[in-house]
Parts: C-alpha cells; structure tokens; sequence
C-alpha cells in the first residue's frame, strides 16, 4: 500500500550576541503539511485507519503532526548584579553573592495541531472502518476567539450523522485545537570553594506565566456533550530548586 505525503515551509531564523553577555536567538517556521496517512500503526487520535480502505485519496488532508505557524525564542544573560553598585560593592561578600548570575529563558509559541473526527462506537457505513460525520453545508467547523468555550471550542453544528450503509463526506483532521504558549525561565550561579570544589545553585520555572495550556477536544461525535468539549489542560507553573556540590 502506497502512502504520500508533502510539505512546504518557509523558516526564518536570527541570532544575535550583544555586549555584556546578552545572546539571543528566534526561528520562525510558517509550514503545511499534508498526507493521506498518518502511521502504519493505528491509534485514537492520529492514525486510526482509512474510512474507504478502497479509496485513499479521500483520505487526503492535514498531517496529525501539522503546526501552520510556530515561533521560537531562547537568551542567556550576564547578569550585570555587583557590577559597580554601590550598595553591594560596600560590602564584599554582597558583592560575591550578588555577582555570577546567568539567566537563560525558552519560549514556544505555536498553532495547535488538527484532529480527525470520527465515530468510536458507531459504524453507519457497516464497514467496521472508523467512519466519519456529514458536514453541514453553509456552517464553518472553526469558532471566532470571542464564541469558544470549555464545552464547545469548535461549532459541533457543522457535522451531522450519516445516512445508513454511507460514508460521511468530512474530510480527515478537520478539528481545529488550542494553540500552545509555553515560557520557561532559569537562573543559575557557580560558588567556587576553592581550587577543587565548587557548588552550583540553579533555579527554573517552567511555565513561569502560569499560562494554562487547554488539551485537545473531543472529536468523537457519538460521545454526545463531550463531543468539542476540552477537559483537559497543561501543567502548571513548576518551580525547581537545585544545589550541586562538586569536588
């Protein structure tokens, strides 16, 4: 069986170190990719099999994996604490433990990955392939920003069941899911103790903004109220404390 798939992006990157220890890089990458299979390995979500096993190009669509639009940034700086500040330049062992910082920070910005609506318990075709719903002419799948909701993020009004012994006529990864902004921050400080030993404090804060990254929706439509509902979200800020003693 043959499979095909293309992609096409366009990728920007800029890197740039400054004076004074501050470094910083960003990518850009506006991309699709489309395919009429995901994996030879069927799952839930994104490889569960062809509707018409006997016509693949319906089967043609969005990767499971496609991200139109993702924006990437990282920095390290040199902290310039205890660098000609009075206060702490007073007193020695402020400016020793005030000196030596380097913060670093990551952070991803990107569209959410498309989701293939299809029935799991029901099969109105009769084919025991995963069937999928009707659209509803004149209704769009997406939601404006304003009309999304916790229990409906997509309009669940474009699809409709299929008559009996048919195939539905949606297309495969139509569903369109939250996108995903994820910020991480990181300080760390080298204390030498000497010729041979040193101890290495590192702090990180993942997700630091607290930002609630929504799972994806349901995209079974025989799961009733479930069906374009999110019940799922991303961790939480964490916060990590590290010591390290080297000798």
């Amino acid at each position: 069986m043959l499979f095909r798939s293309i992609y096409h992006s366009l990728q920007l990157r800029a890197e740039r170190r400054w004076s004074g220890g501050f470094s910083m890089q960003t990518s850009f990458v506006w991309s699709k990719s489309l395919d009429d299979s995901d994996s030879i390995i069927q799952g839930l979500f994104d490889s569960v099999g062809a509707q018409n096993e006997a016509n693949l190009r319906l089967e043609r669509g969005p990767s499971f994996f496609n991200v139109p639009r993702r924006f990437t940034m990282n920095f390290a700086y040199d902290l310039p604490l205890g660098r000609g500040h009075r206060l702490l330049a007073s007193s020695r062992a402020g400016a020793v433990l005030a000196s030596g910082w380097t913060a670093s920070a990551t952070g991803v910005m990107q569209d959410g990955t498309p989701e293939n609506s299809f029935y799991f318990f029901s099969d109105p075709a009769n084919t025991d392939t995963p069937n999928r719903p009707n659209l509803v002419a004149g209704q769009s799948i997406s939601l404006p920003a304003g009309q999304r909701t916790l229990a409906q993020w997509f309009n669940t009004a474009a699809f409709s069941d299929p008559a009996l012994y048919t195939f539905g006529n949606a297309g495969r990864d139509l569903l369109p899911t939250p996108s995903n902004k994820v910020f991480s921050l990181a300080v760390n400080r080298v204390f030498s103790l000497g010729e041979k030993r040193s101890l290495n404090f590192r702090g990180e804060f993942f997700n630091v903004f607290n930002h609630p990254d929504l799972g994806i929706p349901g995209n079974n439509k025989d799961f009733g109220p479930a069906f374009g509902a999110i019940e799922t979200v991303g961790n939480p800020r964490q916060v990590q404390l590290s010591l390290r003693l080297s000798f």
